[in-house]
């Protein structure tokens, strides 16, 4: 882990603790092998959230339009973050993609596409069902709780409030059925990361039986 990802990862990791009682479960979940992380969208604070829930360094893929500020763009371009068009993909940026896994780097991508405006899960757009089938590594479903409370769309900045990851554990996309087009075929494979992601719960008793939060 590079050393500005160290500090950045520790400096938010104590924000996080601090002002929203920040907790992970399902550390055991997470494999020695590269995966696509896939998770919920609400807030601008998911990104830093399940950076902190690794202690590899992982990667990041962004919209395009958050580097148009230079600023911005060199910060979370240092950080391991992949400009990704929504509108108009470019294959550059696939095969970035698929040359970080080829390198076993682990990469986080939010299949929904953008974040939750009212905090429920959306749809997942077939871009990333792409991504999954053609990069063939096994995809590790994660859900964030709280942060849509924390900060959503609307709110400019973020308030208090406890914010729990969960973990789920990585499986392989499934094959594509005989006679299915390739545009069904990822969407379906998007559609399962939503599954996965929606099967996971968090219950309050969890945090009274924690063991360990990753620091």
């Amino acid at each position: 882990m590079k050393k500005g990802y160290a500090l950045a990862r520790l400096l938010t990791l104590g924000f996080l603790k601090l002002f929203f009682d920040f907790k992970v479960y399902g550390q055991e979940n997470i494999p020695s092998f590269p995966v696509l992380i896939v998770a919920n969208h609400c807030s601008y604070l998911d990104p830093p959230i399940v950076g902190c829930a690794f202690q590899k360094e992982i990667y990041f893929v962004a919209r395009k339009t958050l580097f148009d500020s230079f600023l911005l763009g060199k910060l979370i371009g240092y950080l391991n973050t992949i400009p990704l068009d929504r509108d108009k993909p470019e294959v550059g940026s696939f095969r970035l993609i698929l040359d970080l896994f080829e390198k076993e780097k682990s990469i986080l991508i939010f299949p929904e596409g953008t974040r939750s405006p009212s905090g429920t899960l959306q749809k997942a757009a077939p871009g990333v069902g792409y991504i999954a089938a053609k990069a063939k590594v096994a995809v590790l479903p994660i859900r964030i709780f709280g942060s849509f409370e924390a900060f959503p769309r609307t709110a400019k900045i973020p308030k208090p409030h406890p914010i729990r990851v969960v973990i789920g554990k990585p499986y392989w996309p499934m094959p594509c059925p005989p006679g299915l087009s390739k545009k069904s075929y990822y969407q379906n494979v998007a559609d399962e990361m939503m599954e996965k992601i929606a099967s996971l719960r968090f219950d309050v008793k969890m945090d009274s039986v924690q063991k360990d939060l990753l620091v």
